[in-house]
Order: C-alpha cells, then sequence, then structure tokens
C-alpha cells in the first residue's frame, strides 16, 4: 500500500483547495508544513524500501513541477497566482515519489480537468455575489488531479 505514503501531501492539498475556494488564498505556513511532513513520509518510505532515490526523485520532480507551474503563471499574469504555484509543493512531493510516468499523469489530469473546472465554474460560478466574482479556484484541480495519479498507482 504505497499510495498512503502520499496521504500527508493530499491532505494538506484538500486543506488548501478549501481555503482556496473560501477565501482565494493559499497559506504559506500550511504549505510549509505539508511539505515538512510529506518529506518525512517519503524519507520514511525510502528507508523501509531502502531507496533513497525516490527521495531524490521526488525532491527533483517537486523542483520541476514548481518551475513549470511557475513559469505559466508569468506567461499569462493573472491566470495563476502565487497560491497555485506554491500548492504544488506538498503534492509534488506525493506524486513526484512515484516517478515520471504518474507525474505526466498528474500534469495531464491537470490539463483536462483544469479546462471541465473552469467551464464548469465560470457558466456556474456559486460565488458570483461575493467579491471573487468571476476568479476561478485552481487548487481544487491541482488536488483532484494528484489523486487521480496517485490512485493510477493501485
Amino acid at each position: 500500500m504505497p499510495y498512503l505514503y502520499c496521504l500527508p501531501g493530499l491532505l494538506c492539498g484538500l486543506a488548501l483547495a478549501v481555503e482556496d475556494v473560501r477565501r482565494r488564498r493559499v497559506p504559506r505556513v500550511w504549505v510549509a508544513a505539508g511539505c515538512g511532513v510529506q518529506l518525512a513520509a517519503d524519507l520514511l518510505w525510502a528507508a523501509m524500501a531502502n531507496d533513497f532515490f525516490m527521495l531524490l526523485e521526488a525532491l527533483l520532480f517537486t523542483a520541476l513541477c514548481f518551475c513549470v507551474q511557475l513559469l505559466l503563471a508569468l506567461a499569462k499574469p493573472g491566470a495563476l497566482g502565487l497560491g497555485d504555484v506554491t500548492a504544488m509543493l506538498p503534492l509534488g512531493l506525493a506524486v513526484g515519489a512515484y516517478g515520471l510516468v504518474h507525474v505526466a499523469a498528474w500534469w495531464l489530469a491537470m490539463g483536462v480537468l483544469g479546462l471541465a473546472f473552469v467551464a464548469a465554474w465560470t457558466r456556474f460560478d456559486p460565488q458570483r455575489a461575493t467579491p471573487y466574482a468571476g476568479r476561478v479556484p485552481f487548487v481544487p484541480v491541482i488536488v483532484a488531479a494528484a489523486v487521480v495519479a496517485v490512485m493510477a498507482i493501485a
């Protein structure tokens, strides 16, 4: 049951997604705590499997996903915020431990789910009477895609 080792990152991502939907912010303290706990879980998994390359792989894929998401945010300002970029960190540590195939599945699922979510949110915006009207939260898509990528192992 290696998918249980990614639960800290996914639970942190779930909390970040709820906060993103409610207030359109991603607390950096939550991200740091989620990264720390997920990194500890990855270290425990690497020690039990005697495969510390997996830990390096998780760190490198996390850095890669963070940089790609940052470049996407900088390419079109306003489309993605810094919170969407930092939310990649605990989830990247969770999904990145499984390797390139799962990271690619995560990004593919993010693209497909993102298109559907943005279309549905703009059409049926439940917050149209609030100050957040017209702003689509993207952290729930990142988390849902991470769950899809992790469940691909089971």
